[in-house]
């Protein structure tokens, strides 16, 4: 009795555009940009080279949109947005961070694509605000908010753009140690407890203190809101 070779299904354009990204994102995140060859790509894939590059014109444009496909299914920027129009602080920085290290925890490749990154010249991150030029950048983003929050009167007088950058690092440290293990093995905590504790420390640093609130009585209170003199209390 013969058996019939199963006819393998023909993949249209767009799902052999995803296949090869997630080869080529595989690949650029076990080796970097430099150690991936767009052979192996093909291999990874199971078709040829040529295939590749009739999709991606070269290496460093297949690495742009494997960048872009990988974030893709993640748009924070919409979600902190409605956060910030409430201005809840609290809010704002835990939807982030848990954005931020749940996505990191899903697929580790965006960690060790960053670290491969810093080794290259950061080529990760330059592949993002080249392929979404209209999206802010989440650090500026995050800066702004301070600023506003800072002329509000509810953070202290501090650089905004520091703090966000601070900020935005210290969850992507967090984001690497589950995966590099610099101080030891990880954290065995729910990621919502670690998020907790982080957004509740930082926004600790930046409130305003009770006793740095205007307290005088009526004009002088004003005066003393308006040119920001509240810090010589």
């Amino acid at each position: 009795m013969q058996h019939s070779t199963p006819i393998k299904k023909r993949l249209s354009g767009s799902e052999r555009r995803e296949q090869i990204l997630n080869a080529a994102l595989t690949l650029f995140a076990e080796k970097g940009f430099s150690g991936t060859k767009t052979k192996k790509v093909a291999e990874t894939a199971g078709i040829s080279e040529t295939l590749v590059f009739q999709h991606f014109k070269t290496k460093e444009a297949l690495y742009r949109a494997a960048i872009a496909h990988l974030f893709s299914p993640h748009p924070v920027i919409p979600e902190i947005e409605k956060k910030a129009k409430k201005k809840d602080d609290h809010g704002l920085f835990l939807s982030l961070a848990l954005h931020m290290i749940t996505h990191a925890r899903e697929d580790p490749r965006i960690v060790r694509l960053a670290i491969f990154s810093a080794l290259e010249g950061s080529r990760f991150f330059s592949a993002i605000k080249r392929d979404e030029p209209s999206t802010p950048d989440i650090s500026e983003f995050l800066a702004g908010y301070i600023r506003q929050r800072i002329e509000d009167g509810a953070f202290k007088e501090i650089n905004p753009r520091i703090a966000a950058r601070l900020f935005m690092e210290s969850v992507f440290m967090h984001s690497a140690e589950q995966v590099v293990f610099l101080t030891g093995p990880p954290l065995e905590f729910p990621v919502e407890e670690t998020v907790e504790t982080m957004v509740t420390l930082f926004l600790g640093g930046l409130r305003a203190q009770p006793e740095t609130l205007i307290r005088l009585p009526g004009h002088l209170g004003s005066l003393f809101k308006k040119y920001k003199l509240s810090k010589y209390l």
